[in-house]
């Protein structure tokens, strides 16, 4: 694992440099993206303007819609884990994002580098997002992991894209060195209305251990549907996972995520300030 990691990060970084040596696209002059910086919970391969501030807000509801009833308004009424995250980029196509989960205080901070965008003659768009989970409750195991993330989208026409992000994190709750490949699909229905689609490959390093009962041995999946408005992002989501933590949804091992029929409502929240 460690070789084939190490492999595909420098493959990474040549094909980086590679591609920041053809690409001197504008912000002004680029396609407009259907995503934001962020999908749903995935990295999108596009990075805010040159002085944007931004801040993020997450819910997933605890209780599956599946197992609730008019009683606690359809999970409306019960607790939810929430992210509250801030970003800025500092200069064009570099974003900084610090994240906090209130699942088991994760503290999470990233930089992502957009090194080749989309133009009108190339549908395909290159970032590299790197970082670090620190997790910090009272009652949760402390732990440290880093992570990397390549980021490839294709635009099929100007209403699609399709992005693949290979994804290595060096510790989960429950495993080390974990690579996974989520994929994430964006439709613009109109100018300001957009489905997003996730789907998060099963963890192969998951067994039948009686001692892991609950924990997610399927595909992950998440969809959403997303109006905005001037600086503004708005997604209610749906999805058998509520991991919106890289730490959290590479390895497929979060506890509550439970079943493959459970199904978890929850929305995200983009506001963002231009500063420059």
């Amino acid at each position: 694992m460690k070789t084939r990691v190490a492999v595909l990060a420098v493959a990474a970084a040549l094909f980086a440099v590679f591609c920041r040596a053809q690409d001197t696209t504008p912000a002004a002059d680029r396609p407009r993206p259907p995503e934001g910086s962020r999908i749903i919970n995935l990295p999108s391969a596009d990075a805010p303007p040159e002085g944007t501030l931004g801040v993020l807000f997450t819910h997933r509801f605890k209780n599956p819609l599946n197992s609730s009833s008019a009683r606690d308004l359809f999970t409306l009424d019960s607790g939810a884990n929430t992210v509250l995250g801030v970003s800025y980029s500092p200069w064009d196509r570099l974003e900084i994002a610090l994240d906090r989960s209130s699942e088991d205080a994760d503290f999470e901070l990233a930089a992502k580098y957009q090194f080749l965008s989309m133009e009108a003659k190339r549908p395909f768009a290159v970032a590299l997002r790197v970082g670090g989970n620190a997790v910090t409750a009272e009652n949760a195991e402390n732990r440290e992991a880093f992570f990397a993330q390549g980021i490839a989208s294709l635009a099929i026409g100007r209403s699609i894209r399709v992005t693949a992000i290979p994804t290595y994190v060096s510790n989960t709750a429950l495993f080390r060195d974990v690579f996974n490949v989520p994929v994430a699909l964006s439709i613009a229905i109109t100018r300001t209305v957009n489905l997003h689609g996730e789907v998060y490959a099963k963890n192969r390093d998951f067994t039948e251990d009686p001692k892991l009962p609950g924990r997610q041995t399927h595909i992950g999946w998440v969809a959403s549907i997303e109006k905005t408005v001037l600086r503004h992002r708005f997604a209610f989501t749906v999805g058998n996972m509520r991991g919106t933590a890289v730490d959290q949804y590479t390895g497929s091992d979060i506890g509550e995520v439970g079943v493959p029929h459970d199904v978890f409502l929850g929305f995200n929240l983009v506001r963002q300030w231009k500063l420059k």
